[in-house]
C-alpha cells in the first residue's frame, strides 16, 4: 500500500513536535544554547526559503519557457 504524501508529511510534523517535547523536559537546564530561536528569527528564516524558493521556480519558468 502506498502512503499519501500528505499522510508522510503529518507523521513527520508530529514525530518532530513529539521529539522537541521530550527534548524540552529532559534538558530544561540546558536548554539556554537554544536562546537564539525566537519567533523573529522563524519568520525571517521562512522569508528566506520562501525567497528562494520563488526565485529558483521562477528561473525554472524562464528557463522552460524559452
Amino acid at each position: 500500500m502506498k502512503t499519501c504524501r500528505i499522510c508522510l508529511y503529518i507523521r513527520y510534523f508530529i514525530g518532530f513536535i513529539i521529539l522537541i517535547i521530550v527534548t524540552a523536559l529532559l534538558f530544561k537546564e540546558k536548554m539556554h544554547y537554544l536562546s537564539f530561536v525566537t519567533p523573529w528569527n522563524a519568520v525571517i528564516v521562512i522569508f528566506i526559503f520562501g525567497i528562494i524558493l520563488f526565485l529558483t521556480k521562477l528561473l525554472e519558468y524562464l528557463k522552460d519557457k524559452n
